[in-house]
């Protein structure tokens, strides 16, 4: 292993030990993603995506929330995401803006170099509603292809900053499959954990994409539905995701 590789799987590691030794876990309503460690020098990138969840009880009916994103990767190790805006859905109170997101992804290993590419997320959200906190995320990105599989894992923590911080870190999990069929078609599943909200949930997904034009543009697609598996969980979350990549 290279020194410079070494010292990135070093920091990727204390940092991750720090903040998961804070522990508990708050989850942000629009975390309904998972998040890949491989980047592509050069690439830029649009997004919207988005989730609504349905369950009887009013307090979980209709929670929602949607985004809009561009991005670019400037190295062949280091990504810039700028979320430009941010809107929540809330039972009773409607949509509201709530804020921006700058948000960082590191490769740490070369893709395929080891049996799993390691990478690092990194971001800071800031909330317009004064006397609320702000947001650090940090945490490592694991994924790994077994045969015609993907699976890609998340561990991120959230530390709020600033006035109102509550204390500690607060840790959420999100999993994915992939059985890769075709490129615009792919099935799997999606998992995500919110040990704070006591709340989990499973589901099944599809992922896809197409080329548009020439110059290697490219048009990602991904949607889920994901059943809440204990009480915590809405019953039932429609989560959309839509992506243009390009050079």
């Amino acid at each position: 292993m290279s020194p410079l590789l070494s010292k990135k799987v070093g920091i990727t590691l204390y940092w991750s030990a720090i903040l998961l030794a804070e522990s508990p876990t708050l989850w942000a309503d629009d975390d309904f993603i998972v998040y890949s460690p491989q980047v592509t020098y050069g690439q830029s990138e649009a997004e919207l995506r988005g989730f609504h969840s349905q369950d009887a009880r009013p307090g979980l009916n209709g929670l929602g929330a949607f985004e809009s994103s561009i991005a670019h990767t400037f190295t062949d190790w280091w990504k810039v995401e700028f979320y430009t805006s941010t809107y929540e859905q809330t039972p009773g109170l409607g949509t509201q803006y709530s804020g921006q997101e700058l948000e960082n992804t590191f490769q740490l290993t070369e893709t395929g170099q080891y049996p799993v590419d390691v990478g690092l997320l990194a971001s800071y959200a800031q909330v317009p509603i004064p006397g609320l906190p702000n947001s650090l995320e940090i945490g490592p990105l694991l994924q790994t292809r077994l045969g015609y599989t993907e699976h890609i894992l998340n561990i991120i923590c959230q530390k709020d900053v600033g006035a109102g911080a509550l204390p500690g870190c607060h840790m959420r999990e999100a999993y994915s499959f992939r059985y890769r069929l075709t490129t615009p078609f792919s099935p799997g599943f999606e998992a995500y954990n919110r040990p704070f909200d006591r709340a989990r949930q499973l589901g099944p997904a599809f992922y896809g994409e197409f080329k548009v034009g020439h110059g290697g543009k490219e048009l990602e697609y991904s949607a889920a539905l994901l059943y809440g598996t204990n009480y915590g969980a809405p019953d039932r979350t429609m989560v959309l995701r839509l992506e243009y990549e390009f050079f």
